[in-house]
């Protein structure tokens, strides 16, 4: 176990509390601050298994090295999330700009730049940039080549009168159906219903840093009454058909009575049951 830094991390994931934790790997519990900072400076989205530090911590892993730093893979993409995230070196993220093309392997679920494809197939970076412009998938790109489209032969026998077509989702379906697969993951790894992290959370998150982030515990008051106005209700607009009210903190439960009062007759109902 000495020597495998991966079951030593179990380990104390399994032995150690949040703050021995954040002692013990203070450079991970630094950039899981910066990380939680970012969602409120630069509008940075955190997926919910990287909101507590301990399940951050499990997804990502020890930085390799000290002077490691969380990168997201593609800059394009602004969530903070598993598989979208790795600890990479100076060098590596500042190759790693908002305008690099990636491609995604979906087989492997590597990553691949123009450079490397290009090194690989002996072109140039500019001519694998040019496939995508073409219209070439990233799976035909990582491999080289274009796949032949083969001619569809009749069906011999009648179809079925029921179309197995399905037309595809729009993007409310999909964000619809995204959101509802992170509540449920949530759910699994917490036990509890997710909600989003308040400020007075937020402040508590940042321990040592909440100061040098935020300033001092009158900063709460004022982003409370933000939060109040603007956040929770766009949050609860888009969250609401997957959250149980009733499964809520209590303290949950008021800042929801808030801005939808007609969550009470819930309430009602479960006291008098």
């Amino acid at each position: 176990m000495r020597n495998d830094p991966q079951a030593m991390l179990l380990a104390d994931l399994d032995s150690l509390t949040i703050m021995q934790l954040r002692q013990k790997y203070r450079g991970e519990a630094t950039a899981h601050s910066n990380m939680m900072a970012r969602a409120k400076t630069k509008g940075a989205s955190i997926h919910p298994a990287f909101r507590a530090f301990k399940d951050f911590l499990r997804h990502v892993g020890p930085k390799p090295t000290k002077k490691a730093t969380l990168d997201r893979i593609d800059n394009n993409d602004p969530e903070y999330a598993p598989g979208k995230v790795r600890w990479a070196d100076k060098k590596t993220q500042n190759a790693n700009k908002g305008d690099s093309v990636i491609f995604h392997c979906a087989v492997t679920g590597r990553y691949f730049k123009p450079g490397q494809l290009a090194a690989r197939q002996k072109i140039t970076p500019a001519a694998i940039r040019k496939r995508r412009s073409d219209g070439w998938t990233d799976a035909e790109i990582i491999a080289g080549s274009r796949q032949v489209q083969k001619p569809i032969a009749p069906p011999k026998s009648r179809p079925s009168p029921v179309s197995a077509y399905r037309p595809p989702m729009s993007a409310a379906e999909v964000l619809f159906m995204r959101n509802r697969e992170a509540c449920e993951h949530y759910k699994r790894e917490t036990g509890e219903e997710y909600f989003v992290t308040t400020p007075a959370e937020f402040y508590e998150t940042l321990g040592q840093d909440a100061v040098r982030f935020c300033g001092g515990p009158e900063w709460i008051q004022y982003a409370e009454a933000l939060f109040l106005k603007h956040k929770l209700p766009s949050w609860w607009k888009e969250f609401k058909p997957h959250i149980n009210f009733l499964a809520l903190k209590p303290f949950q439960q008021e800042w929801i009575l808030r801005i939808d009062p007609d969550q009470a007759n819930k309430l009602k109902m479960a006291a008098s049951l």
